[in-house]
């Protein structure tokens, strides 16, 4: 292991992780940032599982942030680090996925608070656990995303979905890799009812990256619950600024807020002055506007 991070694993990544382009789907990382974490939690003696039914202890997500570096591919071995430090009541784990060669392919932030018996706490019980067993680093608290603490300026589409059973952790909540396939899924229903797709973009050589994305989980999302997945689009240079929300149908409470950032791969060279986006947001999006209303 290197000395550099607190812990290491290795992943090899499969087809069924990887999308029509056969790398890993942006929403899937979620779950190898998770299984990192739970197998660090092992090796300090923590079964996340056995903590919830015997101490009322959970690990719950508050808030990412992801930047995607360099594609991960099928077949690809690539190691899995991770620190953690304590800020406030946050545990924040910093994760990163290289490759062999050392190459970053992806980092992310990751917000953890402790409940105890469905109540958050300052997590002082683990981290008197993990002072025992390493070094825990406390710094002064920081804001991940700011930016994602206001709500979208305007909502111009509007999509319901329903949490479905399989979508589900052990404790019935929408996984987070689900939560952010729900913002994806928008994106996709979005373009198609503007009338364009992703794929027609690849097929025109133009490939449209995810190149960041924050979210914060504000309340969970339990299986058979619908919801309202708002967006709104801006662009801000060579990006394309994807706000998102999702609200629960019953009371409009929400549950999640999200910015995804997007650039364009036009023939494999970025383009780094958005010139590809310009009809699309300059034309399409407002033409598509006319006459819709939301509230």
């Amino acid at each position: 292991m290197s000395k550099k991070y607190l812990f290491e694993s290795t992943v090899t990544i499969r087809d069924f992780e990887c999308d029509m382009q056969g790398v890993v789907n942006n929403a899937y990382y979620h779950n190898l940032l998770m299984q990192t974490r739970t197998e660090f939690l092992a090796s300090i003696g923590i079964i996340r599982q056995q903590w919830s039914e015997e101490r009322g202890i959970d690990f719950v997500v508050y808030e990412t942030a992801i930047q995607y570096r360099l594609p991960i591919q099928n077949g690809e071995t690539f190691r899995s680090c991770l620190n953690v430090h304590r800020e406030g009541a946050r545990f924040v784990y910093v994760q990163d996925f290289r490759r062999e060669s050392g190459e970053l392919c992806m980092r992310a932030r990751v917000d953890v608070v402790v409940g105890v018996h469905g109540k958050l706490t300052r997590g002082d019980l683990f981290a008197d656990w993990c002072r025992e067993r390493f070094p825990l680093q406390e710094v002064r608290p920081t804001r991940a995303s700011q930016r994602i603490d206001l709500p979208i300026d305007e909502v111009i589409y509007d999509y319901e979905m329903k949490v479905r059973d399989y979508e589900c952790d052990v404790y019935g909540s929408a996984t987070n890799a689900y939560v952010q396939r729900y913002l994806e899924v928008t994106r996709l229903e979005f373009m198609e009812e503007i009338g364009e797709t992703f794929r027609k973009w690849h097929e025109n050589g133009i490939d449209m990256m995810v190149t960041k994305v924050d979210l914060k989980f504000i309340k969970p999302m339990m299986s058979s619950e619908k919801f309202h997945s708002l967006m709104n689009i801006r662009q801000d240079g060579p990006r394309v600024i994807f706000e998102q929300e999702i609200r629960s149908k019953l009371d409009m409470h929400l549950c999640v807020r999200a910015a995804v950032e997007i650039v364009s791969i036009v023939n494999g060279q970025l383009d780094a002055e958005g010139k590809s986006f310009e009809y699309f947001m300059n034309v399409q999006v407002p033409e598509w506007k006319k006459g819709k209303s939301f509230s």
